[in-house]
């Protein structure tokens, strides 16, 4: 079992209508966005999941791509409907570096903290995690990207632990693509692109219907390197797009308040290096 400071599966108790608490937090998110003068934009709502009647339903993964900056998480909660509530992945070191933020993230729940060499058992309780998020009709959020920065106009490494949540939970996975937030000023455009649902089946390459390997098996962790290798494959072309249309189209703005592409960064030393590399790089 994790010490009490590293907890690991979902904090707090989850559902697909969203507490008093989370409402409150989304409102003043959306309060800070029309300060700072942010745009945000949200593309192909069309393929989101939907019930019979048509209203927003749970019980699905979202994978957005790429990574860049803290406002990508506010992004989805600030676009996609509010309900069914969005959980989500997250590091732990992040989540429970103070006491305000242990607080905070206690409140919100919602959160599935990752630690570094985690383990067998800590890989069973993220499964067990998601499998609670959809179970309850939430929407469990996942960024599969690890690595070192890419390009502005690629992703970095993509992952495959997102193709084993998404064999053992079976449920469908929508891509997303995000543009917009390598650099954040007052008055940025930011672009969220959702992309028609897709499975592990159809990712790892076999026919649909098919059964999927067994849990734990050589065959399985081949699978799930295939679905990452077919997302990255299928994803690059959008990222590509989207990042030169905006920028295209941001090419006059006048950038003011550039500090907020590091407002946020939840990890003060990745913050600290960044803006070292900017002192080096103007000096």
């Amino acid at each position: 079992m994790a010490p009490p400071d590293r907890p690991t599966g979902l904090i707090g108790e989850i559902s697909a209508r969203p507490g008093l608490f989370f409402r409150v937090a989304i409102g003043l998110c959306r309060v800070i966005v029309v300060a700072f003068g942010l745009r945000f934009e949200l593309r192909g709502s069309e393929n989101l999941p939907r019930d019979a009647q048509g209203r927003p339903s749970g019980g699905w993964l979202a994978v957005p791509v790429p990574h860049r900056r803290w406002i990508d998480p506010f992004l989805l909660l600030l676009l996609l409907p509010i309900e069914p509530r969005l959980a989500f992945f997250a590091d732990g070191r992040a989540l429970f570096k103070n006491g305000a933020r242990r607080l905070l993230f206690r409140l919100l729940g919602g959160m599935v903290p990752v630690w570094p060499r985690g383990g067998a058992k800590a890989f069973g309780a993220h499964i067990e995690a998601a499998r609670q998020v959809l179970a309850a009709g939430a929407v469990f959020v996942i960024f599969p990207e690890a690595g070192p920065p890419s390009a502005p106009d690629r992703t970095r490494t993509i992952e495959p632990g997102f193709g084993y949540l998404a064999m053992r939970t079976g449920v469908p996975l929508v891509p997303m693509v995000i543009a917009g937030t390598g650099e954040l000023y007052r008055g940025r455009r930011l672009t969220l692109s959702v992309l028609p649902p897709t499975t592990a089946t159809e990712l790892a390459g076999r026919p649909a219907g098919s059964a999927l390997p067994e849990p734990g098996s050589h065959e399985e962790r081949d699978d799930a390197r295939r679905i990452a290798d077919a997302f990255a494959e299928q994803m690059a072309p959008t990222v590509a797009e989207r990042h030169v249309e905006i920028e295209r189209a941001s090419q006059n703005d006048r950038r003011r308040w550039p500090w907020l592409t590091h407002w946020l960064d939840w990890d003060a030393d990745a913050a600290d290096a960044a803006r070292a590399a900017r002192r080096q790089g103007s000096g």
